[in-house]
């Protein structure tokens, strides 16, 4: 593909070299526009056949994608079925469980209460959710939402899962956290947190007098036009248009349905929000900037910004090729990537896997949604990133 790339460059190179003096206005003023939509059209071309080729290789059962270039989506698409052994195809509004890509939906949501002077990323957890400890009092006392959001309240990472699992009520964990001690001082370490990471959810509706749901539905999904998100067990159960979850059997090599489950919509400000491509379209130009109704960018670079180094933790974006450091920001890991910073965020609940992430720089991001875990997950967005590189060489 570079090859095919340099060749472009030398064609274009070799016919404009030696224009007439009356066309080089045109050259400077038109050709580079052509260029560049070709160009654009071209990578999609690659990554589609990149993506549809290597899906079709994992058998994974159903997938959805969609690409985002400033304020326009360029690129939507549903692969594969919604339930194995049947031609129910995933289309574009398939809904899917996004996982942990809730904890960045809840960060917006923030921003959103930042921006009506409802919240401040330093406001103290205890101040709105009175029933909130740890066996550390003074710790808990000082611990606030930037410590909250980006992980690193010091507790020990994955704390009251269990708790999760179990089906306890938000309340019931919140009340649990008096018991439960920690391994380093707040804004210290990174910690990747579930249930501790959706005590905000309290600090919003004790903020505002509202519900986390509804919240989500009036600040974020309606103005957004995600017509299809939710946050509910309820609401992705009886709906008709929905990818069911399916796993993967290592002895058999084979992919069986499995069933859905309320895990984590308990906690749904970490991982229970439902959505369906066409709705992460949308969501991608929210977080790209295009929707100042629902968070501005003041607080967009607020919720962006690092918090604390993760370059030494055992994460697979480490390990991607070009990244250079990593961080972890509110709701978001930020990625030094080949001399810019990107945006990122993963997710795995229920089987499903979900990836997504946004390059502001070059305003253009991307979402992945899958029914199963399959090894493809794990090169979508890092090819993504290598075949957009490819296509910015072009342009220089």
């Amino acid at each position: 593909m570079k090859h095919f790339y340099l060749a472009c460059l030398t064609v274009c190179f070799i016919s404009c070299s030696s224009p007439k003096q009356e066309d080089q206005v045109s050259v400077i003023t038109e050709e580079p526009q052509k260029e560049k939509r070709d160009s654009l059209k071209l990578f999609l071309e690659h990554y589609n056949k990149f993506f549809a080729t290597n899906f079709n290789v994992s058998e994974c059962p159903g997938a959805a994608v969609v690409i985002v270039k400033d304020s326009t989506v360029i690129y939507k698409k549903g692969f594969g079925v919604k339930k194995i052994h049947t031609k129910d195809s995933v289309d574009e509004n398939t809904v899917f469980r996004i996982a942990s890509l809730s904890k960045g939906v809840t960060a917006v949501l923030a921003g959103n209460m930042l921006d009506r002077n409802e919240l401040q990323w330093g406001q103290r957890v205890k101040e709105a959710v009175k029933g909130f400890n740890l066996r550390d009092k003074e710790q808990a006392n000082r611990i606030k939402l930037r410590h909250v959001l980006s992980h690193t309240t010091g507790l020990y990472k994955y704390s009251y899962t269990n708790l999760i699992q179990r089906g306890l009520s938000l309340d019931k964990i919140v009340n649990n956290f008096k018991s439960i001690g920690v391994v380093e001082k707040e804004g210290h370490t990174y910690a990747y947190q579930n249930a501790m990471f959706s005590v905000i959810e309290k600090v919003m509706e004790n903020n505002t007098g509202v519900s986390f749901e509804t919240l989500l539905k009036e600040r974020i999904f309606d103005p957004s036009g995600m017509s299809n998100a939710s946050s509910t067990f309820s609401a992705i159960k009886n709906n008709p248009n929905v990818a069911q979850p399916h796993k993967y059997n290592h002895y058999s090599k084979k992919y069986f349905q499995d069933r859905l489950h309320s895990n984590y919509y308990n906690v749904a400000a970490a991982g229970g929000i439902n959505a369906s491509i066409s709705d992460m379209g949308e969501y991608l130009k929210i977080l790209l900037g295009h929707y100042p109704n629902v968070i501005s960018k003041e607080s967009l670079r607020d919720i962006f910004n690092p918090v604390i180094c993760t370059s030494t933790e055992d994460t697979y974006v480490n390990l991607w090729d070009g990244v250079s450091d990593s961080y972890y920001a509110m709701g978001w890991r930020v990625l030094d990537y080949r001399g810019r910073r990107v945006i990122y965020h993963g997710g795995n609940v229920n089987q499903y896997k979900t990836q997504l992430l946004i390059d502001p720089e070059n305003g253009i991001g991307i979402c992945a949604l899958f029914n199963a875990p399959n090894p493809f997950n794990g090169p979508v967005i890092p090819t993504f990133l290598n075949y957009y590189d490819f296509y910015l060489d072009v342009l220089d």
